[in-house]
């Protein structure tokens, strides 16, 4: 367990009387908004509304008990509901073995945590998830509207109407009754009033009923894949929103606390068959209802367990319309459209690797979506760097009158300078290997300046190795300074430091060049 696993000292603060109340009062607040989104993203989902509710009970309460940021508030997101739906439909899994791949994904969070790696699940690039989320928000908008096709005049109606109630809702009635709760009480009193409405059903009420099995072996290895798309998308969107939770409060959230949370939250989830969860936008409903930590959805999460014990026939006669225009919302809200309206004026690389995701989202897979959206996000990085990196070589003759201002040729330049600044990495390596190559067949002897580089990856040492190799095919000697502990091992391990003998490799280039033109004098003999 790394030695920065425990909360942040902001979140050891006194919890006075006020902020409890403050804290039960948008708890209580919370649910009106809450209950009706959680119950559409079950129905996305495909596992049902009551797995939408029960991910917020199960990874809410645990995640906020557990986790490492003061503010956040866990449960289902459509992100998820839309990619354990596709899994559902794609894989074709029983609940069985889905639930096996939730626990695997839940296992997998802990696993972050507590080996202190929770902070880089966060570095997936912003374009690729702008791109999925704006991909998702389209794809659940197309679905809805495809279910028109399927429904009756009352229920497009009622769809209609619910619509314009979720986007014309005054703010300021908003603060006490939300526009989807509105919609859900609208569309319930519909349902018992008109007939021949396509309606949700009978849903049972209780504790869920855990449905994982042990799993097959030849499953396991099936589970895999899924199991690292659901954690590393639930661990990214979640710590998304621990960073804006930290906007409100001031504080800073623990990465690996809050993922080793999150997964033991979804472990209870798969184990209990319901969705996995991550942070989500109740994180903002509450911080508008005047919540100030994790107490406030601990609270909301406690009622709605209490509701669901004997919500079933009550749930029985809602309208699906009603809740197809809560889908329709929460897609809309999903679409990056300040993003989309920039896209144009941003460069083609990034804004080409977004649309790209998005339409991979919406046309193809939204798991495909996100393996293409990382390479491809990678390549155009790799290019930038590129550039940079071959900016920081520098390849210059130095002078032999430098060295002897005595020379009979003051503009002979046998020895040359091969200076690398900064990171080397396999971005530039390829594209430097020819023109290094050129440069020291030009010269006798050549100093590689290692002295203010910072990093070389493997592809960089090798490129190293192959220079020295060059050099000898060419006879050229090679001097190297400035080797420090951070570029030693890479250069060990590529074999560069057993191809120079140790008497030509020096600390400093004032050292590197008297070496160099002693050995200029030795080749001369």
């Amino acid at each position: 367990m790394p030695d920065n696993f425990s909360l942040q000292s902001d979140m050891r603060r006194p919890y006075p009387r006020e902020t409890f109340w403050a804290d039960l009062k948008a708890g209580t607040a919370l649910v009106a908004s809450y209950l009706p989104a959680a119950m559409a993203l079950g129905v996305i989902s495909g596992m049902g509304p009551l797995s939408g509710l029960w991910c917020g009970v199960f990874v809410g309460i645990i995640a906020a008990l557990c986790g490492g940021t003061r503010a956040l508030i866990s449960g289902p997101s459509a992100v998820l509901a839309v990619i354990i739906a596709t899994v559902l439909t794609d894989t074709g899994v029983s609940l069985a073995e889905l639930s096996v791949i939730i626990v695997m994904a839940g296992a997998i969070q802990m696993a972050l945590g507590l080996t202190g790696v929770g902070r880089f699940v966060s570095y997936m690039p912003h374009i690729v998830l702008t791109g999925l989320m704006s991909g998702i928000g389209v794809l659940l908008v197309a679905t809805q509207v495809g279910e028109f096709f399927h429904f009756g005049i009352y229920d497009l109606a009622l769809t209609g109407f619910c619509l314009a109630l979720l986007f014309l809702w005054p703010a300021r009635i908003g603060r006490f009754i939300p526009a989807p709760l509105a919609v859900v009480g609208v569309g319930w009193i519909a349902g018992l009033l008109i007939p021949g409405m396509q309606r949700l059903g009978p849903v049972p009420a209780g504790l869920p009923v855990p449905v994982i099995e042990l799993p097959s072996l030849d499953f396991l290895p099936e589970a895999v894949g899924p199991a690292v798309l659901i954690a590393l998308i639930s661990s990214v969107y979640t710590l998304m929103w621990s960073l804006t939770a930290d906007a409100f409060t001031g504080s800073r959230h623990d990465p690996n606390r809050e993922l080793f949370g999150l997964g033991l939250g979804n472990i209870a989830a798969g184990i209990a068959g319901v969705l996995p969860g991550s942070g989500n936008i109740a994180t903002i409903s509450a911080r508008r209802f005047g919540g100030r930590t994790v107490v406030a959805g601990i609270v909301c999460m406690v009622i709605i367990a209490a509701l669901i014990l004997g919500l079933g026939t009550y749930v029985a006669p809602m309208p699906l319309a009603a809740l197809s225009a809560i889908v329709i919302l929460v897609g809309w809200r999903l679409i990056e459209f300040p993003f989309l309206r920039k896209v144009l004026r941003m460069d083609l690389n990034y804004s080409s690797v977004m649309l790209l995701v998005m339409a991979v989202t919406i046309f193809v897979d939204p798991v495909f979506a996100i393996v293409f959206g990382v390479i491809a996000a990678n390549i155009v990085n790799a290019a930038r760097l590129e550039t940079l990196e071959l900016d920081s070589v520098i390849s210059a003759p130095l002078l032999d009158s430098t060295f002897n201002p005595e020379t009979d040729n003051e503009f002979s330049a046998r020895i040359g300078l091969v200076a690398f600044r900064g990171s080397f990495s396999v971005s530039s390596s390829r594209k430097l290997i020819n023109p290094l190559g050129m440069d020291i067949r030009d010269h006798e002897v050549v100093i590689l300046d290692l002295s203010e580089s910072t990093h070389i990856d493997d592809s960089a040492a090798y490129l190293l190795a192959q220079i020295i190799d060059h050099a000898g095919q060419t006879r050229t000697e090679i001097v190297v300074c400035g080797i420090s502990d951070r570029i030693r091992g890479p250069l060990f391990a590529f074999g560069v430091l057993d191809r120079i003998p140790d008497e030509q490799t020096v600390a400093t280039v004032q050292e590197a060049r008297d070496l160099a033109w002693s050995l200029l004098d030795k080749t001369a003999v």
